[in-house]
């Protein structure tokens, strides 16, 4: 399969600008933490344990100690600097899952890994960033070779309903076009998930519905903080009844499970030449230039492409692949 990454760059937003941090947006959060972890557990845990997985805009890597449940091998793949950095001091201080533990900055339309790396992928709270989301599925659909876990924000959940019902803005809710929400500096997009289940089928996969999850995410805005410990058992409760029972139309983000149809296993080839570092062995016959997709010359501080020349980097323990 060759690459179908866009042809025109794709902006990219740099979220490390003005010095951004993700986990602060996971302050007090606690709830949809907690609602994610819950139903990507229970999805995981119908797997068969796999040797290589990818989290595909997995930020700083709070799903990752999930997915080493069912993996031996797992790749952090994030656009941001900040985000790896964070990873690299939480999951690989000290040694600790050293050669399990693999970290990329990437581009999702320009990724530098091979056809079916991985037997296993996730995708959550990627989506709505996405300018360009059919090229970004079709590229991540390409390195996946059996399973992947995909988070898609929606548009028509119970609560924009609602709203819309009320202000008589209904009919836009009911077209297949992405609604695009934010600023002109930093958008992000909602989609009509049937939309969403059309292009990963045209892609080559099996769908299923597996979860509505966060379908009580503003629970905390509605009660009085000294009520909110009491409370805080119902709400969890309810949430693990409305994930199935809300699947296509409650929560504000629907979790599909794909199965590839054609299943691909990741071809080993003879690609690596030069010694890449022991930290990264596992991974480089895995890797190729995401600009042309030629194979890489390593050194234990880079690695340069054979076909153009182009080199990457690494920092400390994370490696460089971005293209723009």
């Amino acid at each position: 399969m060759t690459s179908s990454t866009p042809q025109t760059p794709v902006h990219v937003i740099n979220y490390d600008a003005g010095g951004y941090d993700y986990r602060d947006f996971w302050q007090g959060r606690d709830y949809e933490q907690w609602a994610e972890v819950h139903v990507i557990r229970r999805i995981l845990r119908r797997t068969t344990p796999v040797q290589w997985a990818v989290d595909l805009g997995g930020g700083f890597g709070r799903n990752v100690p999930l997915e080493l449940e069912r993996a031996q091998h797992v790749v952090l793949m994030d656009y941001s600097w900040t985000n790896l950095q964070n990873a690299e001091h939480n999951l690989l201080a000290d040694g600790q899952n050293t050669g399990r533990v693999f970290l990329v900055r990437g581009n999702i339309y320009h990724l530098p890994f091979r056809d079916a790396s991985f037997e296993l992928g996730s995708t959550i709270r990627v989506l709505h960033h996405l300018a360009a989301t059919n090229d970004a599925i079709a590229e991540m659909s390409r390195v996946i070779g059996q399973h992947w876990l995909l988070d898609v924000p929606i548009k028509h959940h119970l609560l924009a309903r609602m709203k819309a019902a009320v202000r008589g803005k209904g009919s836009a809710l009911r077209t297949r076009d992405a609604n695009e929400l934010g600023n002109k500096d930093e958008p992000f997009w909602n989609y009509h998930l049937g939309a969403i289940r059309d292009e990963v089928r045209a892609q080559g996969w099996s769908d299923s519905l597996v979860a509505s999850v966060a379908n009580f995410r503003r629970w905390e805005r509605a009660v009085p903080r000294p009520l909110r410990g009491p409370v805080r058992p119902l709400v969890y409760g309810a949430e693990r009844l409305a994930q199935p029972m809300g699947r296509g139309w409650w929560g504000p983000a629907q979790f599909l499970w794909l199965t590839k149809r054609q299943q691909q296993a990741f071809a080993d080839s003879e690609s690596v030449l030069g010694t890449p570092p022991a930290a990264v062995a596992a991974l480089a016959p895995r890797l190729w230039c995401p600009s042309c997709h030629g194979n890489l010359t390593w050194t234990d501080a880079s690695a340069t492409c054979t076909a153009c020349a182009k080199p990457f980097t690494r920092q400390g323990m994370i490696w460089d692949f971005v293209v723009e």
